[in-house]
């Protein structure tokens, strides 16, 4: 009786009504898998979560930052403090990444894992034999490529620093360099690479197709690491790399030799917005594009610790004349940033809620784009 109760009174909406009767869908094809373009579009970033909440479900996320909808192209895992580089040469993505034999505890292997950019398969996989990469919060300077990518550079940590170098033709583990005392991998010349130290110098190598050290420079301290600390995420344009101070000095260094070359300090602000203590600050916190413009994230009120805290200012000075040319105010402060390579690049924020808001240079705000629950993309890497 209640079946032919409800199939009436479903009669009759569809009578009174005009609701439409429900058209079965076909069922979808199992196992669906489509694959990627080899060679991403230049609105593409990739936005790593190192995943705090659950540090063994890291992932690097693929996202179309020019798209309103379909954002989301695809992921790589990234487990346990993991770090990311993608090859320009090749179509291969690298991540340097940890795991262990019971989950979370037991046995440690260190592995350097190669992914197909178009089926986001893992391809192929290098033990790290000692394992001994450094687990420290995400950075795009512990792994980076050299030599038009023929290297890979490694940081390692025990807790002395180091830098392992493997040959990405070979997969072979080439041989690791020391740099105590120092820290990060900032590429410099063709084969080699620079470290900033704790005594406030920084320490350059250089190394030859075996990966055999072939030149050690020890720059003597050129910053305050007590008055004014410079930040170790530098931004580069061409073969020179912009390091910025806690107190908006910016430091250029030319590593485009063998031997880094210091070049002449400027500021990020004038003597009134000093007095008013704007300062950068964030994670990842400075980007730059193809005009040679940097991008700068900015707080007001600065103080002994805010370096860590974003702001709500984006500023934009000109490296030729090393003047301000613009600053774009956010809906929401800003913890990272990055500037796409794109025709129309765009500029990319995550926001202290953790979620990417998308501005043109204009400063125009353009889509808010969710990168998932619960996530923390800290770090963004535009496509090369």
């Amino acid at each position: 009786m209640r079946k032919q109760l409800t199939n009436a009174i479903s009669a009759v909406l569809l009578a009174c009504c005009g609701l439409p009767a429900a058209a079965e869908l076909a069922p979808e094809p199992i196992p669906s898998v489509e694959t990627l373009p080899s060679a991403y579009p230049d609105t593409w970033v990739f936005a790593h979560d190192v995943n705090f909440n659950s540090m063994i479900a890291g992932k690097v996320a693929i996202i179309d930052v020019a798209a309103d909808t379909n954002e989301f192209k695809g992921f790589v895992d990234a487990s346990m403090m993991a770090n990311f580089v993608e090859s320009k040469d090749k179509p291969l993505l690298y991540v340097a990444e940890s795991f262990y034999s019971r989950g979370t505890s037991g046995t440690r292997t260190d592995v350097i894992s190669i992914y197909d950019k178009a089926t986001l398969k893992r391809t192929k996989e290098v033990l790290l034999p000692k394992n001994n990469r450094a687990q420290i919060v995400a950075s795009k300077y512990m792994l980076k490529l050299v030599d038009n990518d023929k290297y890979l550079l490694i940081l390692a940590f025990t807790p002395a620093t180091s830098v392992m170098v493997m040959d990405t033709d070979s997969l072979e583990i080439l041989s690791e360099l020391p740099i105590a005392g120092c820290n990060l991998i900032y590429p410099m010349g063709d084969k080699g690479f620079a470290s900033l130290c704790g005594n406030g110098g920084m320490k350059a190598v250089s190394f030859d197709e075996k990966g055999q050290e072939t030149n050690r420079t020890d720059l003597k301290p050129f910053f305050s690491v007590e008055n004014d600390p410079l930040f170790d995420k530098p931004v580069f344009i061409g073969k020179t790399a912009y390091f910025f101070s806690y107190k908006s000095q910016v430091q250029p260094i030319d590593l485009s030799a063998a031997e880094p070359k210091l070049l002449p300090t400027w500021s990020l602000v004038s003597d009134e917005e000093a007095k008013q203590n704007w300062r950068p600050g964030g994670w990842q916190f400075a980007s730059s594009d193809d005009d040679k413009l940097l991008y700068v994230v900015m707080h007001k009120d600065g103080y002994n610790g805010s370096h860590k805290f974003g702001g709500e200012e984006v500023w934009v000075f000109d490296t030729t004349t090393q003047k301000r040319v613009q600053r774009i105010t956010l809906k929401k402060n800003a913890f990272s940033i990055e500037v796409t390579r794109s025709e129309t690049p765009l500029l990319v924020v995550t926001n202290i809620e953790m979620g990417l808001d998308i501005y043109d240079l204009k400063g125009e705000y353009q889509r808010f784009i969710s990168v998932g629950d619960s996530t923390m993309p800290i770090v963004l890497h535009r496509g090369r």
